[in-house]
């Protein structure tokens, strides 16, 4: 109780010394900023004509900005300038796309370019159009060309990793290395890549006699995956995954596997940044070699399972909607089967009121590559070996609520 008392009493300090604020005497649209990963510090300083809001009711523009992966590893953004208020019905799309060579401070400049130019049809219906200025800058204009494009759209990346840390009594290392080629045009998607990791923990203790005594435990695990895609229309596609894979871990010595599949979008692809409601139907074939017997007594297998995934998303002025269901099962035994089910909701709920919910579940009756026998303490600690389980779960849930000045315009780096 007297530390509640104590927090209010500084509290109301607070209000008293902090010197109140001019009230705002402007003409100047007000932007409601809805942007999940933006450097958000960076757009208010850098776009200033406008006054930024916390809340999407005091809004005349709701900007919302999405973005997504190209083939060629850059990001594409999608601007939606959605105007309220006294701009309603006065709605605007910009795509940006940045080039997988951008810095981050690149990517931003370029972003917040098209954010003041998709600005300015709502800015010039105020004062603050008269202190704006347009520049041409022509002289970083190419010109495209079949000559130019030489790698005929195929992108190569090399990438590797290392982490490391210890103490007197541990230590651990992880590797992890990999190559892709990929090429995306509109009619063909080609993905190829290859990953490989290497997880070392050593743990030292004393025996009985004070003689130091070092357990070392290592994973290892390679995957070589391929995929070929088809456009077909603006709801369908087919394509075929393929598999190279091995694991230490799942006590796969190999697995070589392919999928034919096709996809039937109910939206057409080119809305994928506004809403999405897919379902992919595929067949994998799958040869299977293990290093341990298994607990069906098996020590290579050939399998046919069938798989249907579909996936949901929605990004709208109120929120976010993300789902993922996946469903597969093996010929040979049904019984045999898994069901994976994830959703993240994020929205607003009322005026300054935010709401995220995330959970997953998951039915798993499909684990054939469990070694046979009994796992060991440090097996089982240490996550070293695939465990016998039926079902995982997790989630999340948060809440905010803000309230106070509608406005969101300073930016302060200090401390």
């Amino acid at each position: 109780m007297a530390f509640t008392r104590y927090l209010t009493g500084l509290f109301i300090c607070f209000l008293i010394l902090v010197p109140p604020s001019l009230a705002q005497q402007t003409e100047a649209v007000r932007v409601f900023l809805d942007c999940n990963r933006c450097d958000r510090s960076y757009i208010r300083q850098e776009v200033s004509f406008v006054d930024y809001v916390r809340d999407k009711e005091d809004a005349d523009v709701h900007m919302l900005i999405t973005r997504q992966t190209t083939g060629s590893g850059g990001t594409e953004f999608t601007l939606r300038f959605i105007g309220r208020s006294e701009f309603s019905g006065q709605d605007n799309t910009l795509i940006y796309v940045s080039p997988n060579s951008d810095t981050q401070d690149e990517e931003r400049i370029g972003l917040v370019r098209y954010i003041k130019i998709g600005l300015i049809p709502y800015v010039s219906e105020t004062s603050a159009i008269d202190n704006l200025d347009i520049i041409y800058d022509d002289k970083d204009v190419l010109q495209t060309s079949v000559e130019e494009n030489k790698w005929n759209n195929w992108v190569f990346e090399l990438g590797g990793n290392a982490f490391f840390n210890g103490e007197e009594s541990r230590n651990s290392l992880f590797l992890s290395g990999g190559v892709s080629a990929d090429r995306v045009t509109e009619d063909w998607k080609i993905n190829l890549g290859y990953d490989y990791d290497y997880n070392r923990r050593a743990f030292t203790d004393e025996d009985s006699l004070g003689n130091k005594i070092t357990d070392v435990f290592i994973t290892r695990g390679q995957r070589f995956d391929g995929r070929l895609v088809k456009s077909i229309s603006n709801h369908w596609s087919a394509g075929i995954f393929t598999e190279a894979f091995s694991s230490s871990r799942n006590n796969i010595d190999l697995s070589l596997q392919a999928s034919p599949a096709l996809e039937y979008n109910i939206f057409p692809y080119r809305e994928y940044a506004q809403r999405e409601i897919s379902f992919l139907f595929l067949v994998s074939s799958s040869y299977f070699d293990y290093d341990e017997l298994t607990i069906f007594n098996e020590r290579s297998e050939f399998l046919i399972k069938p798989q249907i995934r579909s996936r949901m998303d929605f990004t709208q002025p109120w929120g976010e909607i993300e789902g993922r269901l996946n469903l597969s099962a093996f010929m040979h035994d049904f019984s045999k089967n898994r069901v994976d089910l994830r959703l993240e909701f994020d929205f607003r709920v009322f005026r300054g009121l935010d709401l995220s919910i995330d959970g997953r579940y998951s039915l798993i009756n499909d684990q054939l590559s469990i070694p046979k026998g009994d796992i060991s303490d440090a097996e089982q600690l240490l996550n070293l070996r695939q465990q016998l389980t039926s079902y995982s779960f997790g989630g999340s849930i948060g809440i905010e609520y803000s309230f106070g000045s509608i406005y969101n315009n300073v930016v302060n780096p200090r401390f």
